[in-house]
């Protein structure tokens, strides 16, 4: 499982929430939350967690603000040497509360598990909580970021079925959105599902369509790239056509969804696979899903 969130990043955060202060009425329950969290006692932290939740002199903020405390500083507790976190730690972590750093980490222990629709949901919930600011104020790296959005689409790549990319309130988020605190994607992939060897869309492909479309009728656009890839079977003429082909028939059914702006398609076939996370440790056939997309670019 690899991870980019050090001992020195978690901690930080578990530091600044434990530090805010709880209202009077709770002032015994916090002061057992920071003696459990200093002493390292975690295996007080989970029964904490509950009690703080149902307790009604604990305002809500506060409860919000510890119970991350708590399940980070869980989470810590189960550091290894190589900087990764053993997956009980992770899902007791996860059990608790859900600050972007463990829902990175329970995300790794999922795809690991490959359970991939579990691991988009929490890639996706890291990502959208890290663009909160408010809950956020200093963010993580680039290298972040970027981590959480390629697994969060090679997840998405790998599901059974389509996982669609929403918010709270079912706006369009995750990796659908190509803004990120320390970048803007110039291409986004959505892996759109076709027939083998076929440009028709299947049921899953008209799901990531909608997933798609969903997003750019929000954006103000004025024109579309849409750009077809395809796997390295078939001859490279073969995979032209067929990755134009397919971009053609993203765009077709985008209109026919009501998107009014120009799109322009492309065909690159196979001539540009998936820069994954690590190619060696896939099979063939993930490979294949991973270079299968449909990538767009917003002018």
């Amino acid at each position: 499982m690899r991870l980019f969130c050090s001992r020195l990043l978690v901690a930080a955060g578990l530091m600044v929430a434990a530090a805010l202060p709880a209202f009077a009425d709770c002032a015994g329950l916090d002061a057992q939350v920071k003696a459990a969290i200093s002493a390292g006692n975690i295996t007080a932290l989970p029964g904490l967690a509950d009690t703080i939740a149902k307790d009604t002199s604990c305002d809500s903020s506060y409860v919000n603000k510890a119970r991350r405390s708590m399940a980070l500083a869980y989470m810590l507790a189960g550091e290894q040497p190589d900087g990764s976190y053993s997956t009980e730690f992770v899902l007791g972590a996860a059990a608790i509360a859900r600050p972007w750093q463990v829902s990175m980490a329970l995300g790794d222990v999922k795809y690991e598990a490959r359970d991939y629709p579990a691991a988009v949901e929490a890639y996706e919930s890291a990502i959208n909580e890290i663009r909160d600011v408010k809950q956020v104020p200093k963010p993580p790296s680039r290298e972040i970021e970027e981590y959480l959005a390629k697994r969060a689409y090679q997840a998405k790549s790998l599901a059974p079925s389509y996982i669609a990319s929403r918010g709270f309130r079912g706006e369009p988020a995750g990796v659908m959105v190509p803004t990120f605190r320390n970048f803007t994607a110039v291409a986004v992939p959505v892996p759109i599902r076709f027939d083998t060897d076929q440009a028709e869309l299947t049921p899953d492909g008209d799901k990531a369509v909608d997933d798609l479309y969903n997003f750019l009728k929000t954006q103000t656009v004025a024109s579309l790239v849409l750009v077809g890839h395809t796997d390295e079977r078939g001859s490279h003429q073969h995979n032209l056509q067929l990755s134009y082909d397919r971009a053609q028939t993203v765009a077709d059914a985008l209109r026919h969804r009501g998107l009014t702006v120009a799109i322009r398609i492309e065909g690159h076939g196979e001539s540009e696979p998936f820069a994954a996370d690590d190619r060696s440790k896939y099979s063939q056939d993930d490979l294949y899903a991973f270079d299968r997309r449909v990538e767009y670019e917003v002018k």
